[in-house]
């Protein structure tokens, strides 16, 4: 057996002894991380694995958004109707309708407020379902309404398509300011504001089924409603049709955006389009003047 001096000197360099005579009370368990309890670890430890997992998913999102820009840019189309669509869950299309008249070339009327029961024409028909399609595709609801029976506090609601010229009574009024507008003096026509002797009509001396028609395009933020509007009207039913056609259409909208270049989905555009008419059937339509501001 050892001296008990020599225990006692054993004992003094011992290191628990060490670190009981160094360290206050409890301080040695801060000593080791292994013996640290899992509670008590610091909060970076406990993040990490959920950090890399959401640094992992966002990197995916950046991928997949990268990817999908390149396999589907953006294209006119999506320009023109951005501004309209945008934050919208439904849009208004308010359309004009007709009633019969055979005394008249056109074989129609505009439709009042007190007729329970307008019609549209196969040509209208087909420009409703070009546009609505064309919001289904984009996710937005298309809320289809006669002009005759649309206030002016639902245009107010959110953006809004106006279809028909003549027989519609929003389209005659909302566009009035504008350079391009419809006049129904000395003949149904679109006029130029600054050209006053550059007049759009269909040819009085053809039957209403041979003669070519003409169109107006616009989309501009109103100051009467405060909202982005949309004007698909043609002097004729065969016009309307045609500038729904055209206004559906990235063919046709890429064509427009050469024509007034850039800030194209900014600006408030107006377009005249010439639309030829074979056996009351309509036609490709061609950009005669643009405009924008």
């Amino acid at each position: 057996m050892a001296p008990a001096g020599e225990m006692r000197e054993s004992e003094l360099f011992a290191p628990s002894t060490l670190v009981d005579q160094t360290f206050p009370p409890g301080a040695a368990a801060n000593m080791s991380l292994g013996s640290v309890p899992r509670r008590n670890r610091p909060t970076y430890k406990r993040l990490f694995w959920p950090a890399c997992a959401a640094l992992v998913v966002l990197l995916a999102i950046t991928g997949l958004s990268w990817r999908y820009r390149i396999v589907h840019p953006r294209t006119a189309l999506d320009d023109f109707w951005g501004p309209v669509l945008h934050d919208q869950r439904t849009v208004l299309i308010c359309t004009g309708s007709v009633i019969f008249a055979p005394e008249r070339a056109s074989g129609t009327l505009t439709a009042g407020k007190d007729i329970e029961y307008p019609f549209v024409s196969m040509e209208g028909a087909s420009a409703i379902s070009h546009v609505s399609g064309l919001l289904q595709s984009s996710g937005v609801q298309a809320q289809l309404k006669s002009a005759g029976a649309t206030p002016l506090t639902e245009l107010r609601e959110h953006s809004f398509i106006l279809m028909g010229a003549f027989n519609n009574q929003w389209t005659l009024r909302l566009v009035q300011p504008l350079q391009f507008h419809f006049a129904s003096e000395p003949a149904e026509s679109i006029v130029d504001r600054m050209q006053p002797q550059v007049r759009w009509l269909r040819d009085p001396s053809l039957p209403y089924s041979s003669a070519d028609d003409y169109a107006l395009v616009a989309r501009y933020r109103d100051s009467t409603t405060d909202s982005w509007v949309v004007v698909l009207a043609g002097v004729g039913r065969n016009g309307t049709e045609a500038a729904a056609e055209f206004a559906s259409s990235p063919h046709y909208m890429q064509l427009l955006r050469d024509q007034l270049g850039k800030d194209f989905s900014t600006r408030n555009i107006e377009a005249v389009l010439k639309v030829s008419v074979i056996d009351g059937k309509t036609g490709a339509p061609s950009i005669l003047a643009v405009h924008a501001w």
